[in-house]
């Protein structure tokens, strides 16, 4: 696999290690972060393995790039590029979606806003691909700044996109495009690259 590590002013974004699972665990416990994500917190140690072995298969076979960020040498989060297909059958369709999320004492830092924005330069100029999509819960407002920040158009609300705690979740959708990245490349990236 090649090497996916990218670098910011302040962050570095390395790629999800087999060996992270112990790192990871005290965030994807608490359910203050899972709150607002499609995931539920973690109970056990053996489920995060599982996710990152899960993760690790879908990055070998394309389907994910999942970094881990550090700022100041120390973990805070993950930022992913999920769903990546290129192509399907005779269609061409060079499309990911972005899935993040900061442990609460790390936000309001700017963390994920120059994260985001060094994997939107990597997804549209190292991958090539056409299109990021995003979604966030209706109610989950500190992800919408984030993808209003990143770029992002607003598409459209769904209601009743997945049930989680018996409950069904709205979401809203977003999309950037490659040519809207590139009219607005300089000011995407200069600060952060």
């Amino acid at each position: 696999m090649q090497s996916y590590t990218l670098k910011t002013e302040r962050l570095l974004l390395r790629p999800i290690e087999k060996e992270d699972a112990k790192m990871l665990w005290p965030f994807v416990s608490d359910p203050l972060i899972s709150n607002n994500m499609s995931w539920q917190a973690h109970q056990q140690l053996s489920e995060t393995q599982e996710f990152i072995d899960t993760t690790l298969i879908n990055m070998e076979s394309g389907k994910t790039i999942t970094w881990c960020i550090f700022f100041e040498n120390t973990f805070c989060g993950i930022f992913s590029l999920i769903s990546i297909i290129k192509t399907h059958r005779a269609l061409v369709y060079n499309r990911a979606e972005l899935a993040y999320w900061i442990s609460t004492e790390f936000q309001g830092k700017g963390i994920m806003t120059e994260a985001g924005k060094r994997i939107i330069a990597f997804a549209f100029e190292n991958l090539k691909l056409n299109k990021l999509v995003v979604g966030h819960h209706i109610t989950n407002d500190s992800s919408k700044k984030l993808i209003l920040r990143l770029g992002f158009h607003f598409l459209y609300t769904e209601e009743e996109v997945f049930m989680k705690n018996g409950e069904w979740i709205t979401c809203q959708f977003y999309e950037l495009k490659l040519k809207d990245y590139l009219h607005n490349r300089h000011h995407l990236i200069k600060q952060y690259i």
